[in-house]
């Protein structure tokens, strides 16, 4: 069977019971943990579709109603999205203290020749260091606005599991291309891979529905806009383009797997175990410097 709407709330999935039924669609609801989904046999899929089609359009207020994610901003992702910042404020802090900085980019930034010699650690140390006031700015701003919205789809600590996994990869990535001695160091490649996460969660996800398949390049297509929007720089900021052009594809990876085959958030026992994870990844990779 095909699904025709999915994680709708009772009063839709009501709506479209009534809708299918007196069309003679034949249907199936399935109840999720707060949503529900229809679906539809493949032969009956586009005459679902005419005949919800036919609805909207008389009742416009309706279908203005489906077209909207049922998603929601919950307090827990905003606090989670302001822990980030204040940890890598506290992070910068503790750096710009430590007396010698540039020997704490040496030690820890990802820089290619010692990636490729095995410190992987590299690739998640340089996500939390910074350049100065201005650098760090940016790259909190940038993580608490994507990152929340992230989480509003996958959960609170999903979502900034994700996060740190497409910045480590962007890193990797990047260290290989570059095979010298090239030293990357900030979360911009981890900002990136949130809006490539987001760019591949929403076109993955229609292959779940034919019906959308066209609209798959749509949001890849205007993340790479941002990405060259927000990627290039300005003035004298020296930006690692490259860095911020592999985090977006990791994220968009990773994104396209979770909307190929995951449709709701996850249960709070994985988002704890996603804390749970990625403190055990940032604490053992400065262990391991």
């Amino acid at each position: 069977m095909y699904i025709l709407f999915e994680n709708l709330t009772q009063k839709q999935t009501n709506i479209c019971v009534l809708v299918l039924t007196s069309s003679g669609v034949l249907h199936r609801i399935t109840k999720n943990k707060k949503s529900w989904d229809v679906w539809v046999d493949e032969s009956h899929y586009d005459r679902a579709l005419v005949s919800m089609e036919l609805y909207f359009k008389e009742n416009r207020t309706v279908r203005l109603d489906f077209d909207e994610d049922n998603v929601e901003l919950t307090r827990d992702m905003v606090i989670s999205g302001f822990i980030i910042s204040i940890m890598l404020l506290l992070c910068y802090i503790l750096v710009q203290n430590a007396g010698d900085t540039k020997e704490v980019v040496n030690r820890f930034g990802a820089s290619a020749v010692k990636i490729l010699d095995g410190e992987y650690y590299r690739s998640v140390t340089a996500l939390m260091l910074h350049k100065d006031e201005v650098h760090l700015a940016g790259n909190m701003t940038g993580l608490f606005i994507f990152g929340t919205a992230l989480c509003s789809v996958t959960g609170w600590g999903v979502g900034w599991l994700m996060i740190l996994f497409s910045g480590i990869a962007g890193n990797l990535v990047n260290a290989y291309m570059y095979e010298s001695a090239h030293v990357s160091i900030g979360a911009s490649t981890a900002v990136f891979g949130a809006i490539g996460i987001l760019a591949g969660y929403q076109g993955f996800k229609n292959k779940r529905t034919p019906g959308k398949m066209k609209t798959v390049w749509v949001p890849m297509a205007c993340g790479l806009a941002l990405l060259g929007l927000l990627g290039s720089g300005a003035g004298d900021i020296k930006v690692d383009i490259m860095a911020h052009l592999f985090g977006f594809f990791c994220g968009a990876l990773i994104g396209g797997i979770y909307g190929l085959f995951i449709k709701n958030p996850l249960a709070k026992i994985f988002q704890w175990l996603s804390v749970a994870s990625m403190v055990a990844i940032v604490f053992f990779s400065w262990s391991a410097g």
